[in-house]
């Protein structure tokens, strides 16, 4: 029985995340994307287009247009991720449909509404993804197609996707313009959608091969409160044994532990990889808040 209720209880949060998120990807699609002809690919821009033709709703027609996708990936993709994807999926189109009686439009300024149509529809988009769930369309067309090619990217499958409703949107409505202006607006989604998934856990992780490896690793702890780790390493070419200090810290922080590395010992090696998933103090302080 306690099952039953954390799954109700999971269920009512998931539901929650939804409404949160179809309300920011309104916002960006009723007021900016939309009333401007942005088409931002994927279904959204299929059903904006669809929008000028047939005056149907766009939350409908995204609807209408993801119902053979979910038929499809049914037996491929589970009926687990189905289920949670048409929730999903229902939710946005009651808040794209029922929002666009209410919202302005804002038709000033063409690259403002793609940066800002863009970055809202990537704030919802990220906060339902924070679920693991989807709200359909080019994710479920881009999880099909990596079945039949798993050699090729995910990103890349879902950008070809993209780069088609935007040069067949740039023919419909007769303006390169407009078709620029859609690469701006999933730019910004991309880049904001990012900043919602991983935002929290970004940062550097960084190796340091030193002849003061203490006296770094000091400085880490004490200056810059960072935890500090110690790698058995040996010299390919002399076979001398050392100490690597690893550690991680965020990105604005690099430089400065460069800036003292370099103080310490002009001679030391040091190496800085860009991470977009660090879950411990300092950072994302659980993984059940990924």
């Amino acid at each position: 029985m306690r099952g039953d209720k954390l799954d109700w209880k999971s269920y009512f949060i998931d539901a929650l995340y939804d409404l949160g998120g179809s309300a920011f990807f309104a916002l960006g699609v009723n007021i900016f994307t939309a009333p401007n002809e942005i088409a931002p690919g994927g279904v959204t821009g299929i059903a904006t287009m669809l929008n000028s033709i047939t005056g149907m709703q766009i939350g409908t027609l995204s609807f209408i247009i993801n119902i053979p996708l979910m038929l499809v990936a049914w037996r491929l993709l589970g009926k687990k991720f189905i289920m949670r994807t048409f929730r999903s999926l229902a939710v946005l189109t009651v808040v794209l449909n029922v929002s666009e009686h209410y919202l302005p439009a804002y038709t000033d300024n063409m690259l403002l509404a793609s940066v800002f149509g863009g970055a809202l529809m990537g704030a919802g988009l990220g906060i339902i993804f924070m679920r693991g769930s989807t709200t359909g369309g080019t994710d479920i067309l881009g999880r099909i197609l990596l079945l039949k090619f798993p050699h090729v990217p995910l990103g890349k499958l879902l950008m070809g996707v993209d780069f088609c409703v935007i040069v067949v949107a740039g023919f419909y409505y007769g303006s390169l313009e407009a078709a620029l202006y859609a690469l701006v607006a999933i730019y910004a989604t991309e880049r904001v959608l990012d900043e919602v998934l991983y935002g929290r856990t970004t940062g550097s992780i960084v190796y340091i091969v030193s002849k003061y490896p203490q006296e770094i690793a000091d400085y880490i702890m004490d200056d810059m409160e960072r935890g500090v780790t110690f790698l058995k390493g040996e010299g390919g070419y002399t076979g001398e044994e050392k100490r690597v200090v690893v550690c991680a810290l965020p990105s604005s922080e690099f430089s400065q532990l460069k800036k003292k590395v370099e103080q310490l010992d002009p001679d030391a090696f040091l190496m800085a990889a860009p991470s977009t998933h660090i879950i411990g103090e300092g950072f994302q302080p659980s993984f059940d808040d990924i």
